[in-house]
């Protein structure tokens, strides 16, 4: 069971959303694409609204589209540090990870306070298996947002991903104290607390909290089993 800890530990992403406009835009524009590409009209020597459109498209999942229209905003401000970030979220859409990489950190050299990149930094290297750079790039995100839902969950997981279930164990109790209803990180705590330390009480303890919380929970029936087994062990 232990050689299969680090397949069981899920990753939660954390998807941002962003609402605008008041009643009558919402009634002119049918989407972001519509509204963005009247403003790139209206607007065509000016990056951000590129930038926007760009973005717009990425949403729709229109890759292609997004990358041309954020290479443009580009074009004509080469030091628009939004339109790098958005290229890298594009780039890690379409699997090309090592572009995703250099746009963002170029991103993060025009502008080191937009600090969500570091987050989505921190996503792109552990999807390409750079686990120290991306507890780094986590770690900086959290220095200015300690208290941000979910990045300490992935922090932990890049922790988990080196061995070091010590710092991961860390990471996933401060999730825990963000939010008590966190389940995956209760179920990644419980593993870790058993599989790494065998320590059958705390193990028992979040794994039965991660069942309570979640019906849907991964590999709930082996989970219970796992209960059971320690709850009826000496």
């Amino acid at each position: 069971m232990k050689s299969h800890l680090l397949e069981i530990i899920s990753i939660s992403l954390v998807i941002l959303l962003l609402s605008f406009g008041t009643h009558w835009r919402n009634r002119l524009w049918k989407s972001d694409i519509a509204l963005w590409t009247d403003c790139v009209k209206k607007s065509p020597h000016k990056a951000r609204p590129h930038a926007h459109l760009g973005s717009a498209y990425l949403n729709e999942g229109a890759y292609e589209k997004a990358m041309n229209i954020t290479q443009k905003a580009i074009q004509i401000d080469p030091k628009y540090s939004d339109a790098y970030y958005s290229l890298g979220m594009i780039y890690q859409k379409m699997g090309d990870l090592n572009n995703a990489i250099t746009m963002v950190k170029k991103s993060l050299d025009l502008d080191p306070t937009l600090y969500m990149a570091y987050c989505s930094l921190g996503g792109i290297c552990f999807e390409k298996g750079q686990y120290e750079e991306s507890t780094e790039a986590y770690k900086k995100f959290l220095k200015v947002f300690p208290y941000f839902p979910e990045v300490h969950h992935l922090l932990a997981i890049a922790y988990a991903a080196q061995k070091q279930f010590d710092k991961a164990v860390t990471e996933f109790e401060w999730e825990i104290r963000i939010n008590p209803y966190h389940s995956l990180a209760h179920l990644n705590l419980g593993q870790i607390y058993w599989y790494e330390f065998k320590n059958r009480e705390k193990a028992i303890y979040h794994l039965r909290v991660a069942l309570m919380l979640d019906p849907f929970l991964p590999r709930r029936a082996e989970i219970r089993r796992l209960v059971l087994m320690l709850e009826g062990s000496p």
